[in-house]
């Protein structure tokens, strides 16, 4: 079983209110995440797609934000399933708290949208 996506960063771009990104996303049948949830009909938890796949690429690409201390306007639109080809997009916006939007789709369509808070990296120190 694996524990990871298959992620392909397809463009990123700066402006000047902050930043974006988009990986074209591989959801593999044998996700661990699958398992159990539900058998017969696998859908991808959502913790698995906020942990796993937002979280983790927002800190690979922004590694100065701190904790996430929310999260917003969450909604899991459509289910994910195994074999999924999807494409994530993440924009930061330079504001106090940093936020990041993002939007997991799939054929054009949003599967998952939600906005993160994250503490500043200094305040996470404390």
């Amino acid at each position: 079983m694996r524990d990871r996506f298959d992620l392909e960063l397809l463009r990123r771009d700066s402006t000047t209110g902050g930043e974006s990104a988009t990986f074209a996303v591989s959801v593999p049948a044998d996700l661990l995440y699958f398992e159990g949830h539900f058998p017969g009909s696998p859908l991808l938890p959502g913790v698995a797609q906020l942990v796993v796949l937002v979280l983790d690429q927002v800190r690979s690409l922004w590694p100065e934000l701190g904790e996430p201390t929310r999260v917003g306007r969450l909604k899991f639109k459509q289910p994910i399933g195994p074999g999924d080809a999807l494409q994530l997009t993440l924009e930061r916006e330079h504001a106090e708290p940093p936020r990041v939007h993002f939007q997991i789709d799939r054929e054009g369509q949003a599967c998952t949208v939600g906005v993160m808070t994250f503490a500043t990296a200094a305040a996470s120190q404390s």
